[in-house]
């Protein structure tokens, strides 16, 4: 995993540096995004957070022959994200009860992919492939059961590695005006959730991953970039793990993203 994390990260660079005279687009951007994050078990959900995160990064794209019709790509991103979501949910098994705290998220994501793009006079579409990495902490805080009694927060380690498929398209209507859009699905081939049990050391947890999805639309003004975002991750429940004298799973899961981004396109 950790090659994986350093060719994400080398590859662009690279690739810049190598076509610097075929860049395409550079567009640092900020982003507003409403996230939700679902457990289930036994067909039953058992806790469901909710609420904004913010973050910001950079999309960078080149192009190998910016003169002819047809063309490679090289297209990554890094974003980096953090927030104080709303958790409804309930504590650990055997003995599970309602509770209600916050749940802190820092993360980043890097993603690269490898396009071909067919352009005409006003439009292009360029269907892709790529890999993108995803890593994230998940800080559950301490908070009070209805009875008053106080339960101890903790904090999980993520990491996803994970493939994406898909196409993306613009069309130029004159004006200055740029309308665009992608979409496509991933697959998390790794997945890792750490998490430090008191007394008991580091466990990790591995669910396996499952299609998801990923899209964006929006419109660029000269140099005022304008879109909406959508991202999916889906995990089925990991095997269990034994955490001293208890046996503990990751539950299925779910995330969704949806995001308002501004940016300003070079």
């Amino acid at each position: 995993m950790k090659t994986i994390v350093a060719a994400l990260m080398l590859l662009v660079p690279c690739a810049t540096s190598a076509l610097a005279a075929s860049l395409d687009e550079l567009t640092p951007y900020l982003s507003a995004q409403y996230f939700t994050w679902e457990e289930h078990l036994g067909g039953r959900r058992i806790l469901k957070e909710s609420g904004p995160l913010f973050a910001g990064g950079v999309l960078l794209e080149v192009i190998t022959q910016s003169d002819t019709p047809s063309s490679l790509t090289f297209r990554g991103k890094g974003e980096i994200f953090g927030g104080i979501v709303g958790y409804d949910g309930e504590t650990q098994a055997p003995n599970a009860v309602p509770v209600k705290t916050d749940v802190s998220y820092f993360g980043t994501r890097q993603e690269l992919d490898l396009g071909y793009r067919y352009s005409a006079e006003s439009w292009c579409l360029e269907p892709f492939t790529g890999l993108g990495y995803r890593w994230w902490l998940r800080g559950l805080q301490d908070s009070t059961l209805a009875d008053g009694q106080p339960v101890s927060g903790y904090t999980e380690y993520w990491r996803a590695g994970y493939a994406r498929l898909g196409a993306r398209g613009r069309y130029r209507p004159g004006s200055g005006v740029t309308l665009f859009a992608e979409g496509g699905v991933k697959y998390p081939f790794y997945t890792g959730n750490s998490v430090d049990f008191a007394g008991s050391g580091v466990t990790t947890f591995r669910p396996r991953g499952t299609w998801s999805g990923f899209a964006e639309t929006g419109v660029t003004y000269q140099h005022l970039k304008l879109a909406l975002t959508y991202e999916g991750f889906r995990y089925s429940a990991s095997p269990l793990a034994q955490v001293g004298n208890q046996s503990y799973l990751q539950p299925e899961s779910s995330s969704d993203i949806f995001g308002l981004n501004l940016g300003w396109a070079f």
